[in-house]
């Protein structure tokens, strides 16, 4: 089937195995880790950190310079969680949340 050589001798494919024993840096964030991102209970998009010093405050600080000022934020393992109670302010946190994640 693997029969690529000169002599007739079938080919032999590579393996490599990937010893994953040390695990020293296993709580190290990564550059692009990746949230998704809701408010109250609407999926807005996935939100990936670009540099390393990034966290979830980048959307709190966004969303107060756009005049947000009483948004509470809950961070629960990969989810970005955007509390609002105003159903009119909901909506624009949304839009303005969407606009954030098509300009990074």
């Amino acid at each position: 089937m693997y029969n690529n050589t000169q002599a007739g001798i079938p080919g032999v494919l590579p393996m490599f195995l990937v010893n994953n024993a040390y695990d020293g840096d296993a709580n190290v964030k990564l550059n692009e880790d990746s949230y998704d991102l809701y408010v109250n209970d609407d999926y807005i998009g996935k939100h990936t950190f670009l540099v390393q010093q990034e966290d979830a405050s980048a959307i709190s600080d966004f969303l107060h310079q756009q005049g947000f000022g009483h948004v509470n934020m809950e961070v629960t393992g990969d989810h970005i969680i955007v509390h609002s109670a105003d159903n009119a302010d909901t909506e624009r946190i949304e839009k303005a949340l969407s606009v954030f994640l098509k300009n990074r």
